[in-house]
């Protein structure tokens, strides 16, 4: 009983700062990933995601959670970086993306928030992506969605017969809900061989998402 007490708690802090970060103005529902995955064995799963898909928690018997989409800035060796996906805090993210500015920084007092005008330069349709982890380029993890029951993530080897495309980019969010923030609405096109956690390689295909890319106006 103690322990399920603890996981409410903790699951009333996060959806409040949930709540707090992303107003109902902006909603879940909106952004989405699918996209066909087979295994060494020749297995192949097709999967569909959306914001407000429901889940029941394995550790907590008839508690149930609904998937979110994240946007976060952070710097890394000199590198901007902005990561996007679909995620929920206990079951795992079955997407998340990171791009990696083209550029390195000079000025060690940059904050890790992306502005308009970077994600103008970063992102617009027909713009294409490497893998890997250097600058410019896209790093791709996929989960066995829900309760990561495993994890594929893309390396610089996905190159071999694979493509990350920028479709569509248009602007989202609303002035008048009075939030620091703004975003890209941005669909994607990608596929590409992936290493799994088993050191195997899975491969990708007809991969496309809709997902948020988060900047401020300060």
């Amino acid at each position: 009983m103690r322990q399920n007490l603890i996981l409410l708690s903790l699951l009333a802090i996060v959806g409040c700062k949930k709540n707090v970060e992303f107003p109902p103005e902006i909603r879940p529902n909106e952004f989405w990933a699918r996209y066909t995955i087979t295994d060494e064995n020749g297995s192949t799963m097709h999967y569909m995601f959306r914001g407000e898909d429901t889940t029941s928690l394995d550790i907590l018997s008839g508690h149930v959670v609904s998937l979110h989409y994240f946007s976060e800035g952070d710097i890394q060796d000199s590198v901007k970086l902005i990561t996007a996906g679909l995620s929920e805090f206990w079951t795992g993210a079955p997407i998340s993306i990171r791009l990696n500015s083209p550029d390195l920084l000079t000025d060690p007092f940059t904050p890790k928030e992306w502005t308009a005008a970077e994600l103008e330069s970063l992102l617009y349709p027909g713009k294409t992506f490497a893998f890997g982890d250097a600058i410019g380029e896209a790093k791709l993890s996929i989960e066995g969605y829900p309760n990561t029951i495993w994890t594929c993530t893309s390396n610089v080897s996905s190159n071999l017969n694979g493509y990350f495309r920028i479709l569509e980019v248009e602007d989202y969010g609303a002035p008048t809900v009075s939030i620091p923030y703004f975003g890209k609405k941005v669909k994607i096109s990608f596929a590409a061989p992936l290493v799994h956690d088993s050191g195997n390689i899975w491969t990708l295909a007809d991969g496309e998402a809709v997902l948020l890319f988060r900047y401020f106006t300060f």
